[in-house]
């Protein structure tokens, strides 16, 4: 068993920002958190050219598919090393893709045609993706900062003769650069200011540097869209809801989520951080949230009656953009 097979061993590199093992230049470890701070506040996306360790959407199709040509050795890797330290993480994609689907049905049934994915992946296995190709009507921008993503995103839409033909647009940037991008979309035409737009902040808000306000992000996006637009958001997390009262189930999702996360620090930058119920109640507190409020991806739009967490544990809340209020 040589080094590029060999499975990753819990609290040993490599991790971020280790040399790269194929290439005499050293992974762009010029970007320390100070960097990524400013580069999330800016437009550009952050440099991800590595492959020598893996990426989030690598990691996330390897656990879906473990031989998919979508993820490379590392990816894999990591996929398995993370299906060790949370048996349930396979789950957790699986149950984020259906809330993600079906707030787009809902979203549909409410008259919203337009779909802005932050944070897409590769939509060959995107659940925005397949939710909004089931209807003709509608549209979709995916935007991600990684340029492999862009790349394969690109040549998979323009090689499928239907897709091709279909209004949805590839963005390759940093998804957090909310005013850039939104004066962008509706310069172009791409989005229409007078009509709502469905946000899908999935998977990706815990992705933000923590120097970056997370509420911040969600009260731009307040500030910018429509009135009655949709956005829906998920967030990793260490701590339960109040369904689950034993303490011992508590302090293993402590754990597993800590562990977990420290695995996922093998990824190129940035790295996921969990939140509490709290925090990410103060992170949505602009959005005038849908029924049952806070919950989880497995159950919206269902309060969450989960007995045992098991990590990743992922909270889910969806709410309106409100009407703009009018002095007296």
């Amino acid at each position: 068993m040589n080094l590029e097979t060999a499975p990753f061993v819990e609290g040993r590199g490599p991790y971020w920002p280790d040399a790269c093992t194929t290439s005499d230049q050293a992974c762009p470890t010029a970007y320390s958190g100070e960097d990524r701070v400013r580069m999330q506040r800016r437009w550009p996306g952050i440099p991800v050219v590595c492959r020598c360790h893996p990426h989030p959407a690598g990691v996330k199709a390897a656990l879906l598919h473990p031989g998919t040509p979508l993820a490379n050795e590392c990816d894999r890797r990591l996929a398995d090393e993370l299906t060790r330290i949370a048996p349930h993480s396979r789950q957790a994609v699986i149950d984020s893709d259906a809330f993600t689907a079906r707030v787009i049905r809902h979203a549909l049934a409410e008259g919203i045609t337009q779909f802005l994915d932050l944070g897409s992946g590769h939509i060959t296995t995107s659940a925005a993706h397949a939710a909004v190709a089931a209807h003709p009507a509608a549209t979709i921008v995916h935007v991600d900062h990684d340029p492999h993503v862009d790349d394969h995103n690109l040549a998979y839409l323009t090689e499928n003769p239907i897709l091709a033909t279909r209004p949805r647009t590839l963005i390759h940037g940093n998804a957090f650069a909310i005013g850039t991008l939104l004066t962008s979309l509706y310069r172009t035409g791409t989005l229409d200011p007078s009509r709502p737009v469905c946000v899908l902040l999935i998977d990706i808000l815990y992705y933000l540097e923590a120097a970056n306000d997370a509420r911040s992000v969600i009260r731009r996006l307040v500030k910018r869209l429509p009135p009655r637009s949709w956005i829906a958001v998920t967030h990793l997390t260490n701590r339960a809801l109040p369904t689950v009262d034993s303490p011992v189930c508590q302090a293993a999702l402590r754990r597993d989520t800590d562990r977990w996360c420290q695995a996922m620090a093998r990824c190129v930058p940035p790295h996921p951080q969990a939140s509490s119920r709290n925090e990410f109640a103060r992170r949505i507190a602009d959005l005038e949230l849908l029924p049952p409020m806070i919950t989880t991806t497995s159950s919206w739009p269902e309060p969450d009656t989960t007995l045992r967490a098991l990590a990743p544990y992922t909270l889910a809340a969806v709410g309106r953009v409100p009407e703009p209020t009018t002095a007296a």
